[in-house]
């Protein structure tokens, strides 16, 4: 019996935090979209304003690399998930001591 509530809390919470990737990934592609969006308008307007102002030299702030963003946010996911598993030990050591 509590196999079977065991197996049916994992597929319950790997079926959230699949829903939640997946929301995830799709704000991850909008936002690429927009970003791609906003910088083609920015270069545009950068020309327009070389071109009546002169060349400047402007400062810009380095970009984080792709894949250290993927490894935090696959920590981070990984500690939630192992807290969330301890969470469920802890809860049921708690109930099995008032039995």
């Amino acid at each position: 019996m509590r196999a079977i509530a065991f197996a049916m809390s994992c597929l319950l919470v790997l079926g959230f935090y699949g829903y939640v990737f997946m929301q995830l990934y799709r704000e991850h592609k909008r936002f690429k979209a927009q970003e791609k969006r906003l910088q083609e308008n920015l270069y545009e307007m950068e020309q327009e304003t070389e071109i009546e102002a002169g060349p400047s030299e402007t400062a810009t702030l380095p970009k984080v690399p792709v894949h250290m963003r993927t490894l935090i946010h696959v920590g981070v996911a990984i500690g939630g998930l192992l807290g969330l598993f301890a969470e469920i030990e802890v809860l049921n050591q708690l109930v099995a001591s008032f039995h």
